[in-house]
Formats: C-alpha cells, structure tokens, sequence
C-alpha cells in the first residue's frame, strides 16, 4: 500500500481515533466514576464544556481548510495528553482545578480533530465503500464507549483508588504515545488514488473561508438540513433518560453499532443511489416512529411510587424513581434504549452520508460537517438545559413534544434533500450555491480508492 494512497491515510487515522478518543471513551468515567446518562455527559459535569463544544465545529472548519489534518491531530492528541495528566494529577495530589481546564481544552482539541476525521472519510474512500467506512468510524467511539460505560457501572463500588490509579497512569502513557501515530497523516493534497487522480483539494483563505462557510447558509440544501442536524439531539437530551446498569448500557449503545447494517445497504449498488436515499430514509422514519412511541409510553405509564418521601434529597428521589421505572416496566425500558439507540446511530450516519453525496469537494465537505457538528452540539444544550430541572422518567412536558414536532418536520425537509441527490458527486457546493442545476449523468473521474 501507497504511504500517500486513501486507504493508507484512512488505517493511520483509524489507529489515530482508536489510541485517542477510543481509549478516552473506554477509560474516563471509569477513572472518574461518573456513572453514564446520556450522550452529553460534558453538559452534565461542567457547562462551559457544553458552551465549548457549540463553537468547536465552527472552530473546525477554518482548522481542517486552512492547516491541514495533520496538525489538528497532533494538537488533539496533545490536548488529550494534558487531558490523561490533569485525571493523574487528581489521583496524585488531589486537585480538581486542573481538571476543569483540562476538560475544555480537550474538547477544543477533539471537536476539529472529529470534523477532520469526518471529512476524510467521506473525502477519501470510493464511493462503494463511502458508507461501510462512515459506519466504522462511528462505531470506533460507540463501541469504545459501550465498553467503557459497562466497566463504569460494573465497578462503581467495587474497584479501589488504587487499581484507578494503575489505569490513570497507563491511560497517560498511551496517550503519550499518539502523537507519533499522527505524525503519519499525509497533507490532503499528496493524496493520489489508484487511478492517478489528485483529492479534489482547492487552494483557500482565512477570507475565502468565511465568505464561502457564510454563503453555505443561504444555499436551500443547508437551510433544508439544519432542522434535521439541531432537533433530534435536542428531542434526546429533553427525553432525560437512564442507563443505570450493563443490560440496559447494551440495549442502546448496542442499537447504535447496527448503522453498520445501515452502511452495506447504502454502499450494496442494487438501485440509483437516490433511491437507495429514499428507502434508507423510510427504514428510519419508521424506526423513529417505534423510538418516539416507546419513549413516549415509558414517560406517561402510571408508576407504582408508594413509599417515596418528598423530602428525601434529590439524588435519593431520583434513584427511587430510575429503580422503580427498571423494576415496574423493564422489558418496555430495553425497547426504549434498543431503538433509540438505532435511531441515534442512524441520524448521525444519515445526515454524513447525504452530505457526502452533495460534493466531493474536500473543503466544502469540511464546511458542512463543521456546521453539523456545532449545530447537533446546540441542539443538545438547549435540550438539556430545558429539561435539566425536569425529573428522569417525568410524564412528556412541552419541551418535549415540541422537540419532537420539529423532528418531524425536519424530516419533511430532509426528503426534498434526498430527492435532489445526485447519481455522482461531480458537482462542488460552490456551484450548488451558484444556482446550476444537480446532474445524475454527470462523471466522477475520483471513485476508486
């Protein structure tokens, strides 16, 4: 294999992610102890973390144009080092202050480092192995994090600070280790598939960067998306729901690792792909339908509460309320958790895999990934600050179906996107937002690999 080939670039940033956000999502509750709840446990812990993420998207996009993969991977990498060291310092001097600031800069560091890694998945493999390459790097951090919230739960009150501490150093040491994995990641320019095309990679600005990412917002392709990239994340986190032990951990992050699934149907060349689009976007209405149902009935069933006192803390109502809602309606919570799961995993894939069907225009491709990634980051601080006041399992509040209305209406967007999607991707943004027309016979001389 090639040093400069796609599928070379593609294993080095996989290790890349593996060594760095996996190992993070594997370990970070555990040395910490702080039991899973839901997909913004940054918004949970510390708000300026959450308010972090809301521009780190943005952050993004000027970082992956304008200095190259290479250097967001280091950095991240680095933050993540700093990030492993402020957990040791914890158990070595016990100091907490470190931490705080370490946790924002982490998130600096790995929000533009994800849009990276986004982007040259959908930038660098052949379009019949787009999806199944999508699918995998999700399921990376999905994977990394079921395993580490089962650990988590499995040890809360069961390891001792000592064995965390054996793990903290071990964690400091492997991350350590990464940056020198990321030192292999080419330049996208030097990237030549087997064909002998150049990644389409055009020459940019800090101006031309912001006038383009500005002009994308009066495009009718993203203005049509955004509803779809801010609402679910905000309908989840107003959902306010529980993960408290391994079996229910495995139903959702479980549900999540079937986009792969998801990722042979798109890539599988059995119809045009707009039509492979339309039947992957019925699958999930569907499946949004049994989620919202589910959801929906956990929330309103009458629960037995007999022998909760009001004037209990709160933690302790809240643990009754999580025991009884488990006890009383188990098999219907695993539903709950199952299909959410699938949907949450599906969104996600769905909305990359319709981006990367508009262009394969490299730096339009960051620019639309950025503006997703800020965009699902406000919608899940806006849910959870809406609903943060709101007790787990509470009967569905306005918040809530309001939430869920615009999801619904964002997929009534979402499907005039789908139906202008193009057999090929030999159409940049640029000339999308200059009004010319989308072509399904137009050729895409960059589709091997």
């Amino acid at each position: 294999m090639r040093y400069n080939s796609p599928a070379t670039q593609l294993a080095i940033v996989a290790t890349t992610v593996i060594l760095a956000t996996g190992t993070r999502r594997l370990l970070e509750n555990y040395l910490m102890q702080w039991a899973p709840q839901n997909e913004n446990l940054g918004f949970n812990r510390y708000l300026p973390a959450g308010i972090t993420a809301c521009f780190s998207g943005f952050i993004g996009i000027f970082l992956v144009n304008l200095i190259g993969f290479r250097y967001i991977f280091i950095f991240y990498t680095i933050t993540n080092i700093i990030y492993a060291s402020s957990i040791y310092v914890i158990y070595q001097y016990g100091s907490t202050s470190f931490h705080s600031g370490a946790m924002i800069l982490a998130i600096i560091g790995y929000y533009p480092s994800r849009v990276a890694t986004l982007v040259i998945v959908l930038a660098y493999p052949a379009e019949k192995w787009k999806s199944r390459a999508l699918a995998a790097f999700l399921i990376i951090e999905y994977l990394a994090g079921t395993l580490g919230d089962i650990i988590t739960v499995g040890s809360l009150g069961h390891s001792s600070a000592s064995q965390r501490y054996g793990y903290a150093v071990a964690y400091l040491c492997v991350s350590c280790f990464v940056p020198f994995v990321a030192l292999g990641i080419a330049p996208s320019h030097q990237i030549v598939r087997n064909n002998g095309v150049y990644l389409l990679s055009p020459e940019t600005n800090f101006k031309t960067e912001i006038r383009e990412t500005a002009k994308l917002f009066k495009t009718r392709h993203l203005l049509l998306l955004l509803p779809y990239m801010y609402s679910y994340p905000m309908l989840f986190a107003l959902a306010n729901m529980e993960l408290p032990d391994s079996a229910l951990i495995l139903m959702f992050d479980g549900g999540k690792i079937l986009i792969l699934f998801m990722g042979l149907f798109l890539d599988v060349r059995w119809a045009s792909r707009r039509t492979r689009g339309l039947v992957t976007f019925a699958l999930l209405l569907i499946l949004f339908a049994i989620s919202l149902g589910t959801t929906t009935a956990v929330r309103v069933y009458k629960y037995d509460l007999t022998g909760i006192d009001l004037n209990w803390p709160q933690d302790k109502i809240k643990s009754f309320v999580v025991d009884a809602v488990t006890t009383q309606q188990r098999p219907l919570l695993k539903a709950v958790l199952f299909f959410a799961g699938i949907v949450t995993g599906m969104i996600e894939m769905f909305g990359y895999w319709v981006m990367g069907t508009l262009t394969n225009d490299l730096k339009s491709s960051a620019r639309f990934v950025g503006i997703y990634h800020s965009a699902m980051a406000i919608g899940g601080l806006v849910g959870f600050q809406v609903g943060k006041n709101v007790g787990v399992f509470h009967p569905a509040t306005v918040g809530y179906y309001t939430a869920t209305a615009l999801t619904v209406l964002s997929f009534i967007l979402l499907f005039f996107v789908i139906r202008r999607i193009p057999e090929t991707n030999n159409w940049s943004l640029g000339s999308i937002a200059g009004g010319r027309e989308l072509s399904d016979t137009a050729s895409d001389k960059s589709t091997e690999i």
